[in-house]
């Protein structure tokens, strides 16, 4: 067991527990209080939970709720939170069956609430520290390292050429083979003594337009990129670009897409578009791009699925061609019965519509062990399986795997 503080967890948390019974309650605070969290709010029914949390949204960044409570149940407690906007996460304390963990998604999703998962009836620490571990991932994935970065500083890098790709492999879990390169980004310090910035400017770009800009730098190195790495390990590889909602829905998206690519003697057929969930995919505008795309040949991926509001019904109608399980789902899944069943569900449709599952932010052996011992025919993207890499030490290690699958 990991033992927490305050000082040495990552985030600072809140937390509010609603239940009608007294001696969960005071479990539970016990709890976080051993573990290292001090600020835990008890609530013995969800109306005056919800009367507080109504007053200061952004207070509890975690709301841990039973679903069976007399008066509002745990389900329209949920739905009263996503009409806030409450942008904490939800955990439902129950012992659940994999029906009632699809309808508490379901929920969850189609009002906007990120249920981050369950904690069984009766309580154990070991279920509290694992939700603590998936809340301290989601923060580490929400947050923006180049928060500081200006609309100038920013501009400056694109404009000289200082924006650089990174890019980390997605292999199938059984058989190893790497199939595409997700194109990341850096960008390259000004000064040679000055420590390189990090990936994840998105919002500092999209909140200044600068969206474009910085996509199509990327994709044109990339391009110049792509036919090294296919010579060093196959010409099946292919790139793999995040397009951001907004995005999406530009109307012209496809055309300068495809516009580009042409001017760097790349076609659709060498792309996967990995499409984000920061916000639903259901604006009209949004979904037209998405089935232009797909009509001009590119393939389309759902990117971290289990962050965002994608619901299932609406995976069956997009034109997907992959689905990439996010890493709240994944992280400590060999002992999350919450995300196991998620991704069971989400086994079975790929299955049934012929999609590939692929699980990202895959960080532990045990991870890695659980999904290939259940899921043979997924892929994989994360750490364990490499970090995010330049184009030279791209090139080393794709050489290293054509050795190593010749061996």
């Amino acid at each position: 067991m990991t033992t927490y503080t305050q000082a040495n967890l990552q985030h600072k948390h809140r937390v509010a527990i609603v239940d009608d019974s007294p001696a969960i309650l005071v479990v539970l605070r016990a709890v976080f209080n051993e573990l290292g969290i001090e600020e835990v709010s008890t609530f013995d029914d969800a109306e005056s939970a919800y009367a507080a949390i109504e007053k200061a949204p952004s207070l509890y960044d975690i709301v841990l709720t039973d679903l069976n409570m007399p008066g509002m149940d745990g389900m329209a407690f949920m739905r009263k939170l996503g009409e806030l906007k409450y942008g904490g996460a939800v955990v439902i304390v129950s012992e659940m069956h994999p029906e009632i963990i699809a309808l508490a998604a379901r929920v969850a999703r189609q009002h906007q609430v990120h249920l981050l998962g369950n904690i069984e009836k009766p309580v154990h620490l070991h279920y509290v520290e694992h939700l603590i571990q998936k809340l301290e991932c989601l923060h580490a994935s929400s947050r923006d390292p180049l928060r500081n970065v200006s609309e100038i500083a920013l501009l400056d890098a694109i404009s000289h050429s200082r924006v650089l790709p990174l890019y980390q492999p997605k292999r199938h879990i059984s058989n190893g083979k790497v199939v595409s390169l997700e194109v990341m980004s850096r960008i390259l310090p000004r000064y040679q003594d000055s420590d390189s910035m990090a990936e994840c400017f998105v919002d500092v770009a999209r909140d200044n337009e600068l969206l474009n800009l910085l996509t199509f730098q990327l994709i044109e190195k990339a391009a110049k990129d792509l036919s090294s790495f296919r010579h060093a390990y196959g010409s099946h590889l292919k790139l793999a670009i995040n397009l951001h909602p907004c995005q999406l829905a530009d109307l012209s998206c496809p055309d300068k897409l495809a516009l580009i690519l042409s001017l760097n003697q790349l076609a659709p057929a060498d792309i996967l578009i990995e499409m984000t969930e920061h916000q639903p995919l259901n604006d009209k505008h949004i979904l037209e791009t998405i089935s232009r795309l797909k009509m001009r040949g590119f393939e389309l991926s759902l990117d971290d699925f289990g962050s965002g509001f994608t619901e299932e019904e609406q995976l069956r109608s997009l034109p997907l061609d992959e689905i990439k399980v996010g890493q709240p789902l994944i992280s400590h899944i060999e002992r999350d019965n919450f995300a196991q069943q998620i991704v069971y569900r989400l086994d079975d449709l790929a299955t049934d519509r012929k999609l590939r599952l692929c699980a990202v932010g895959l960080s532990s052996t045990q991870e890695l062990d659980y999904l290939a011992q259940r899921f043979p025919h997924m892929y994989v993207q994360g750490p364990l399986v490499c970090k995010p890499l330049s184009r030279e030490d791209l090139l080393v290690w794709l050489e290293q795997q054509t050795t190593q699958a010749s061996n």
